[in-house]
C-alpha cells in the first residue's frame, strides 16, 4: 500500500463515522475539516522528509518531486520553499532558488535560512550589495548563529569595507571564542590590513581549535612567512609535508627560504641542492641558489649558479650579475663590468646590480661612471639606504635617511 493511501485511509474512515445515518452535524463537518488538514499536515510532512532525505542523498530530481508535493498539500510553510530553493540551488537554478526562497519569505519574513540562502544566490550573481543585505538580515534575525555572521563579515570584505568587518568580528569574539573559522576570517582580514604579523598570531589561534585542517595550517604558515616569523614558518612547512601522501617541492622550497632567511646556510643549500634536482629548469631556484653560495663563499657553486641562470634565463639580471661577482673575485675586473653592465641593463627595478657595477667603476677611478649606475640603483629603488649612501659618499655629501623630515 502506498505512502498516499495509508494518510488517506484515516481521513475516509472518519468520514464515515461523522456522517452516520441522519447526515453530518455543525461539529461532525467541523471535526471532519479539522482531521483532514490534521492528515495533510502528516501527508505533506512526509513528503517533506522524503524530499530533505533525497536531497541530502543528492537525489535531486526525486527531491524535487517530493517537496513540490508537500507545498501543494501544506502551501502555507515557508520551511517547505526553503528546502525546494536550496534544491534548486544545488542544481544551478538560480533564477528558480531565488523564487522559492521569496516566497517563504513572503510566508515569514523572519525565517532567518531564507534570507541567508538568498544571500548565497545574490552572491553568485556578483550582486554583493544584496548578498550583504541578506546575510546581514539573517544574522540579524538570528545573531547566535555563527555561520550567518561569518558570511556577513566575508562579504563586507567583498565590497571594500575591511575595518567595518574586523569590527563586526571582534563585536563578536566573545560569542565565538571557541570558533575557529571566525579567527581564521579575522587572520585574513589582518593580512588584508598588511599585518601578517597579527595575521600569523590569529591563524595560529584557529589553528589550535582546528588542528585537522590543512588547508588552515597552509594559510598560517604563508602568514608567518610574511610575518618575517621563519622558524615557525620552517615548521609549519615541515608539518604541512609530513601529512601529505606526496612530496611538494613548494613547500621543500619554502623550507629552504626559511632556513636561508634563519642564517641556517649549510642547511639551506642542501635544500637547494636537492630542490635544484626537483626543479632543474626553475630559474628561481638557481638564483636563489646563487645568492647562497655568494653568502657562503663558494664561488664554485656561484659559478655554476650563474651559468645555468644565464642558460635558462637569458632576459633575467641574475645569471649576468652571479658571473660578475665570480668574474671579479678572480680579480678579471674587465670580464666583470661586462657582466654587471649586462645584468644592469636587465634590472629595471632591483638595485643590487646597478650599486655592484657603480662599486666596480668606482674602484677604477670612473667616478662619473660610478655616479651614473648609483642614480639607476635609485630610480631602480627610490627606498634603497644603500644606494643613496653610496651616491652620497661619492658626491661628499652626507646621506638623508628616507624617514628624515623635509625642510
Amino acid at each position: 500500500m502506498s505512502i498516499r493511501a495509508i494518510v488517506v485511509l484515516p481521513v475516509l474512515m472518519v468520514s464515515t463515522l461523522l456522517w452516520g445515518c441522519n447526515g453530518p452535524t455543525k461539529e461532525g463537518i467541523k471535526a471532519r475539516s479539522e482531521a483532514a488538514q490534521r492528515m495533510n499536515f502528516v501527508s505533506a510532512q512526509i513528503h517533506f522528509d522524503q524530499a530533505r532525505q533525497a536531497f541530502n542523498t543528492g537525489q535531486f530530481d526525486r527531491a524535487i518531486r517530493e517537496i513540490t508535493y508537500a507545498i501543494q498539500v501544506n502551501p502555507k510553510s515557508a520551511e517547505y520553499d526553503v528546502l525546494k530553493g536550496r534544491i534548486y540551488l544545488e542544481t544551478h537554478k538560480l533564477e528558480a532558488a531565488i523564487e522559492s526562497f521569496n516566497n517563504a519569505l513572503t510566508k515569514d519574513a523572519k525565517l532567518a535560512e531564507a534570507h541567508y540562502y538568498s544571500g548565497i544566490v545574490y552572491q553568485r550573481w556578483s550582486n554583493d550589495e544584496k548578498a550583504y543585505e541578506s546575510y546581514s538580515k539573517a544574522h540579524e534575525i538570528e545573531p547566535a548563529n555563527a555561520q550567518y555572521m561569518l558570511a556577513s563579515a566575508e562579504s563586507l570584505i567583498t565590497l571594500g569595507k575591511i575595518d567595518e568587518a574586523w569590527e563586526m568580528t571582534e563585536l563578536k569574539l566573545k560569542y565565538f571564542e571557541h570558533n575557529a573559522a571566525l579567527r581564521q576570517l579575522q587572520g585574513q582580514i589582518a593580512l588584508l590590513q598588511g599585518d601578517p604579523a597579527r595575521a600569523a598570531e590569529l591563524l595560529g589561534q584557529a589553528r589550535l581549535l582546528n588542528p585537522d585542517d590543512d588547508l588552515l595550517l597552509e594559510e598560517l604558515m604563508w602568514a608567518q612567512f610574511a610575518g618575517q616569523k621563519y622558524g615557525a614558518c620552517h615548521e609549519s612547512a615541515k608539518q604541512l609535508q609530513g601529512r601529505l601522501k606526496e612530496e611538494r617541492p613548494d613547500l621543500f622550497h619554502l623550507e629552504a627560504r626559511c632556513l636561508a632567511l634563519m642564517n641556517r646556510g649549510p642547511e639551506a643549500r642542501e635544500h637547494y641542492l636537492k630542490l635544484s634536482r626537483l626543479r632543474p629548469a626553475d630559474p628561481t631556484v638557481w638564483s636563489e641558489l646563487g645568492a647562497l653560495t655568494w653568502d657562503l663563499g663558494d664561488y664554485r657553486g656561484l659559478l655554476e649558479c650563474s651559468t645555468r641562470l644565464i642558460s635558462l634565463a637569458p632576459d633575467r639580471h641574475e645569471g649576468y650579475m652571479l658571473r660578475g661577482i665570480y668574474e671579479r673575485h678572480q680579480g678579471k675586473s674587465d670580464d666583470a663590468r661586462k657582466y654587471f653592465e649586462l645584468a644592469s641593463q636587465r634590472a629595471s627595478d632591483t638595485a643590487l646590480p646597478h650599486m655592484l657595477l657603480g662599486q666596480l667603476m668606482e674602484e677604477a677611478g670612473d667616478r662619473s661612471g660610478a655616479a651614473v649606475a648609483y642614480n639607476k640603483a635609485l630610480s631602480a629603488e627610490p627606498d634603497s639606504d644603500q644606494a643613496r649612501d653610496l651616491l652620497s659618499r661619492l658626491n661628499g655629501v652626507a646621506a638623508v635617511p628616507t624617514n628624515a623630515p623635509a625642510n
